[in-house]
């Protein structure tokens, strides 16, 4: 049989692929294009630690699903606020009911009743 045409495996094909990504993000790195990108996948500017308040958030809703009103009222928790950069410029402490972690109004605290009055 004459073959005329060029045969590429496939698993050769998948390969050159990543290997063409691999070097656009390396090329991206060190000509400091990854910095833009970085600040595109960042928390805003200034803003409250993301995870932080959600992990708070989590943990006084497990509070009140547990019906522990004393444990809720004194929870409190240091949240970062992040300057321009994503740098620390303070901490602050932190309730279950204030910004940004605001379980007083998730189902389970509503339910239970659970808000900055009732503490």
């Amino acid at each position: 049989m004459d073959k005329k045409g060029v045969e590429l495996n496939i698993a050769t094909i998948v390969v050159v692929i990543l290997a063409v990504l691999v070097l656009v993000i390396l090329a991206l790195y060190f000509t400091g294009g990854m910095k833009a990108l970085w600040g595109q996948i960042t928390p805003v500017p200034g803003a409250w630690d993301i995870t932080q308040g959600t992990q708070a958030r989590a943990a006084c809703t497990l509070l009140c699903s547990a019906q522990d009103k004393t444990a809720f009222c004194e929870y409190s928790v240091l949240i970062d606020l992040k300057d321009e950069q994503g740098n620390t410029i303070a901490t602050e402490e932190r309730k279950c009911w204030e910004d940004p972690i605001n379980a007083d109004k998730e189902s389970e605290c509503i339910s239970a009743g659970f808000n900055e009055n009732a503490c």
